[in-house]
Order: C-alpha cells, then structure tokens, then sequence
C-alpha cells in the first residue's frame, strides 16, 4: 500500500491523525500474478453453495498467527479512567473488530510495555468533524490477539463500551499518535416502554406492555389505543417510541445488506449500523454522542430517508450507488483492515464502480480477502485513491470493489424529512 504522495510532511500530530494515505505495500520483484500466498491451504468457499466464505476476512489471517490473549473486560458505566488511547481518523464502535500495526518505533515500545504489563484496554480517539482535533467521544478497545513479528508489532483489537474525556482534563502526549487520557464509562440506560409507569397494576397483569418485537406490538394495537386514550397525545405517538417499531423499520431497510448477519438486539443493531451504513464521518460522530440506544435509532430512522451517493472525496465525481453495496465478511458492509504500514481502511464492498482506472499489477500478497488478487483503484479524473479492485478466477463473486472511506464521501440528496416516521399512523 504504498503512498505516491510525500509520506514525510511534518504534521501537528496534536491536530490530527499521522497515518500513510494510502494503496498496498509490495514486492517489486513480484509478478503480476503473484501466487506467494496460503490460500491454497484455506477453505475459501462454501462446499454447499459454493460462496465465498465471508467467516474469512473477520480473521484478518493477512496478519499471520498471532497470540490470543483471554479475558473480557467490562467497566461499570460512569467508572473514571486513566488509560492511554489511540489517536486516528477510523472509528470504530462496540462490537467491531480494529486491527493494528505498528512500524513506529515508539508507539511500539510503549504498546509491548502496555501488553507486558497486563494491560489490553486502550481507548481509540477519532478526529473530530472538522478534522482539526480530537472528539470528544470515543471507544474502548480491548486487545485479544498480538505479536511481535520482523519488528513490527501486530494487534487485533475489539470495541466494547463508550467513553468520554473528562473535559477540562490533560491529554498527554505519549510517541506518535498514543495520548494519555481520563474518561469516564458512557452509560446505555435501559430500555423501557413509554407505557410502562402509565398502567394500573390490575391492567398490567392482564394487559401486555413490555412489547418484544413488532408482531407483538401489531396484536396489541386496540387495547393500546384504548389504554392512551386518556393522554393527550395520540396512540401512535406512543407506539412511535417503542424500540421494536424502530428495529422492525431499519431490518426491513437493510434486508439486502445481508439479514442473516444483522444483530436484532437493539443496542447491537444500533452499533452495527452506525458501523456499516453509508453515513458521512459527522453522522457517525453523532451517533457515537447520543445517550440512548433509542435516539440512535430514532435518528438512524431518519438517515436511511436521504438518498445518498458515493463520490470522489477530492473531485466528487460519482463512484457508486449505495444499492451496489453488499456483504463480503460476517462483520458487515464497512470493516477495517490494516496494511502493512500500519494504515488501517475502513473498506465498503461493492459489486460495481465507475469512473476509475486500475493502477498497477493484481496481486494476491497481504490480501484481505484471501483468495481474491487486488489491483489499486484511483479516480480517472483526480487521480485519487478510491481502493481496490478484487478479482479471482475460481470464486464467486469473480470480482468485487474494496472502496476506502479515506477515497470517497457520502453526498446526501435533498430530504423529505416531513415524511419521515409519520407513515406509522396508517398502519
């Protein structure tokens, strides 16, 4: 993944993220099919369908075997922090996997230190919307696989809460991108029924409000109405904020980006889209800010009512549609991926692009998807980085596209916001 562009411009890491810009990194001296790969020694395919095994790339087998390292670790919400974190332009939410190399002399050091010592949770910082500074929101990231291989320290890594820096606190300047941090444990609160604190208790014993999924709250629309005819607002305001209403709208929204991988837990399916939906980096860092599982997904509602395009982040000449999107690893649509010199992409799959030239050779080295050869991708009016073009003689899909969210950006066409949720009236 080399950078055609001047890798050593000095840069206020204070203000953003040191990171390589871009493309693979190769052997010269390889062909242009180079064949130096395990992948022959792997399961690539389903037997039964003949698919492609999308179990693969959440391994991140490019990164060789590493060491698993075992535990789980979860923070009681509120508890205050004082733990060193990693400054980057990629986000990550709860749930999501981040791997890591790190081919800075310092910034190694001080994470085999870190490991040495029992220590596997960092906190992940993501620049802020203007990318001049650090959010204020980020991430806990917990360490289950490393190694230390040719100098270079490989990490695979796990979100699993939300946290916030103490305002007013000191960040202190570690080696390169590693700060040291306090934050406190974002809370999830619990959710509840709007009419939960509304019934009598008689009526609660004979009635159904803790509603589960939509089906239930479908069968219990006519005592519903009848219960919240003593407010003042209508029935379907209540229904309105029942989180089941919001989870059956965003599954139904996102039955072509692969049902069977879609998580229906609410907290889950909240992360899971704010991960994998084609949203632009300020609406992500939105996401990541709210306080409950239901404003997520209240507002997840509503951008999956704008219509969307993928562009050229320089010259934003159209690159894709967001229905080309699909599924290539069990972890979704959008996942992380780390080449060899520590730069991690957060990579889109499509099944189609257009106005791009290939640059270079295909190759099969530090392949993501194993099986699959990649050839770079860049902007055939800009010459920017888009990504990658992945191809294979004996797999199916034959080809697909590994789009860099570094390469494009998400041009929102104009809303209708009017007509958002209140569609539910009529059902």
């Amino acid at each position: 993944m080399a950078d055609p562009e001047n890798q050593d411009n000095d840069q206020d890491d204070q203000n953003f993220p040191m990171e390589i810009e871009n493309g693979h990194i190769t052997d010269s001296n390889s062909g242009p099919e180079d064949e130096s790969s395990d992948d022959e020694n792997i399961q690539l395919a389903n037997s039964d369908t003949g698919e492609y095994d999308r179990d693969i790339p959440t391994t991140h087998g490019y990164l060789g075997k590493l060491n698993p390292l075992s535990g789980y670790t979860i923070f009681e919400d509120g508890d205050q922090l004082h733990i060193l974190a990693i400054y980057t332009d990629t986000l990550v939410f709860p749930g999501f996997t981040l791997p890591l190399v790190l081919y800075n002399y310092d910034e190694n050091r001080v994470m085999q230190n870190f490991i040495k010592e029992n220590n596997r949770v960092f906190v992940l910082l993501c620049a802020n919307s203007a990318y001049s500074g650090i959010y204020e929101y980020g991430v806990t990231m917990e360490i289950y696989e490393t190694k230390q291989k040719r100098g270079l320290l490989h990490i695979k890594a796990r979100g699993r809460q939300r946290c916030r820096r103490l305002p007013g606190s000191p960040l202190e300047n570690v080696a390169s991108r590693i700060r040291l941090v306090t934050v406190r444990i974002v809370a999830e609160p619990a959710i509840t029924s709007p009419l939960q604190d509304t019934q009598l208790l008689a009526l609660k014993n004979k009635r159904k409000w803790a509603i589960k999924n939509y089906s239930e709250l479908s069968r219990c629309k006519v005592y519903r109405r009848y219960h919240t005819a003593q407010y003042p607002f209508p029935f379907w305001i209540y229904d309105m904020n029942e989180v089941s209403y919001y989870i059956k709208v965003l599954l139904d929204a996102l039955s072509s980006y692969g049902r069977e991988y879609i998580p229906t837990d609410p907290e889950k399916l909240s992360y899971w889209f704010a991960q994998n939906y084609q949203l632009s980096h300020e609406e992500r860092l939105q996401l990541l800010s709210l306080k409950t599982t239901l404003e997520r997904l209240k507002l997840e509602c509503i951008f999956l009512k704008l219509g969307r395009l993928i562009c050229c982040e320089n010259c934003e000449v159209l690159i894709t549609d967001p229905a080309q999107v699909f599924v290539m690893s069990k972890d979704g649509i959008q996942s992380n991926y780390v080449n060899p010199g520590g730069h991690v992409y957060e990579t889109v799959t499509v099944l189609s692009a257009t106005n791009f030239q290939l640059v270079g050779n295909p190759s099969k080295q530090f392949s993501w998807f194993p099986g699959y050869a990649w050839t770079v991708m860049q902007c055939t009016f800009c010459n920017k980085h888009l990504g990658w073009k992945f191809t294979s003689n004996n797999l199916n899909p034959k080809e697909f596209f590994g789009l860099a969210k570094s390469g494009f950006k998400i041009l929102c066409q104009t809303p209708t916001i009017q007509e958002d949720l209140t569609a539910s009236q009529e059902q």
